[in-house]
């Protein structure tokens, strides 16, 4: 790997981008905070890992049903329009968990099903928010950009958490919701002062016509190195994503601590995710670097998850959950740099859509059955469990057949071009 070095940031010389990223970065805190506080306001209600099981199965649900959807409209229509509607939805959403929470009637039916909202919307925005990478930088400089898109959304987590657990026990959870609604402001105004004119020009596609699903589906098998990817993909963020849903059951019930040292939990593995997000944002590595990095990182993934689940001593959690985020953070960006870099603009939004389904949409089976097994044996053996399967699942793509290790191509791919419609 070559020497740390600050070059990759030059990503941030294109206004468009800074714009984006900067406005993004201030709603993410926002998010970030209504994450950890809705949960932390579940276990308080409920007091049941079950129903914490449930809220990661309704946030990831819809994905299962609409992102697809989303990928067509996405590879049709203007992202940023997309992603404006979507910001703005998100706003709403939030603003009527606030009016709820601050007024003493929410319920805990009401948290889920708002996350299930907030799932639908996300459906469209994900597939249109990672697509636009492209048009704001190019592809030269797209592998930084989704680095330090990632090193944001990591910052985020560490602030979001530690402001939302200050503000919860200072206030109450209803302020750090209208917090977050007025947090998408800042990506709003972002996205209109974006000039249209300095995007870079991609292909569109006929996606809403007939077959074009299919047609993107046959693009993907068309690349079996990608197909891996893609399957990997599923099986390790169906836990990446569950293990965080877990965090306030095994502060509160495991590790025997407050809402101000959970939301340390929650930053601890921000800290990691940053540090690994902000290192590898700087870096230009190669693509056979990130074949590498892929498996290396998840492995180191199972090992600090799995010494989580075991452990009770806060100070060795706050640590094994940073190399937790930091590991993680690494998995996240080789595959997403891996799938970026191997698709036509005409496929993209499709194409990560797929992705999207495999990165958070399997987490609604997850969430269900991490959520079952705590339930009846305890939060971290669920979470052991979590750690063990993505062992396997690095184990069974390291032993992929040697016919399907072939590197895919770059932004254009290198194979002829599928017709869009049967």
């Amino acid at each position: 790997m070559p020497a740390l070095s600050f070059k990759g940031y030059e990503v941030l010389r294109h206004r468009n981008y800074r714009l984006f990223w900067l406005g993004q970065w201030i709603s993410l805190i926002g998010t970030w905070m209504q994450s950890v506080t809705q949960a932390w306001l579940l276990t308080r209600l409920t007091s049941s890992p079950l129903a914490l099981g449930a809220l990661g199965a309704a946030s990831s649900a819809p994905v299962l049903v609409l992102v697809l959807l989303g990928g067509l409209v996405s590879d049709r229509y203007s992202r940023r329009g997309i992603i404006i509607v979507t910001q703005s939805l998100s706003l709403v959403q939030a603003l009527v968990l606030s009016i709820l929470t601050l007024s003493g009637h929410v319920q805990p039916w009401h948290i889920i099903l708002l996350a299930a909202v907030l799932g639908a919307i996300n459906s469209f925005d994900i597939p249109a928010r990672q697509a636009f990478i492209v048009e704001l930088v190019g592809a030269a400089h797209l592998p930084n950009a989704i680095a330090l898109n990632s090193t944001g959304f990591n910052v985020a987590r560490v602030v979001g958490p530690a402001v939302g657990g200050l503000l919860v026990a200072a206030t109450g959870e209803g302020i750090c919701f209208l917090i977050n609604a007025v947090s998408y402001v800042a990506v709003l105004w972002g996205l209109l002062l974006i000039d249209p004119k300095a995007l870079q020009v991609v292909r569109r596609s006929r996606a809403l016509e007939a077959g074009a699903l299919r047609a993107g589906v046959r693009y993907v098998r068309q690349r079996r190195e990608l197909g891996w990817i893609l399957a990997l993909v599923g099986v390790v963020s169906a836990i990446s994503i569950s293990y965080r849903t877990f965090l306030p059951a095994m502060a509160r019930t495991v590790l025997g601590v407050g809402a101000w040292r959970y939301g340390l939990l929650m930053a601890a593995a921000g800290v990691g995710a940053g540090i690994g997000g902000f290192v590898l944002a700087g870096q230009s590595l190669r693509t056979e670097n990130y074949w590498r990095l892929l498996p290396f990182s998840l492995v180191g993934f199972a090992v600090s998850l799995s010494a989580f689940a075991l452990s009770r001593n806060y100070t060795a959690s706050l640590m094994l959950l940073g190399a937790v985020g930091c590991c993680g953070i690494l998995y996240f960006n080789a595959s997403n740099t891996l799938v970026q870099l191997s698709v036509d603009d005409a496929y993209r939004g499709r194409v990560l859509s797929l992705y999207t389904l495999m990165h958070q949409g399997t987490a609604t089976f997850a969430s269900l059955a991490l959520g079952l097994i705590a339930e009846a044996f305890g939060t971290p053996a669920a979470l052991l469990c979590g750690g063990i399967v993505v062992a396997l699942a690095v184990a069974v793509f390291v032993a992929r057949p040697a016919a399907d290790r072939v590197a895919v191509g770059g932004v254009e791919g290198g194979e002829a071009a599928i017709p869009e419609a049967d």
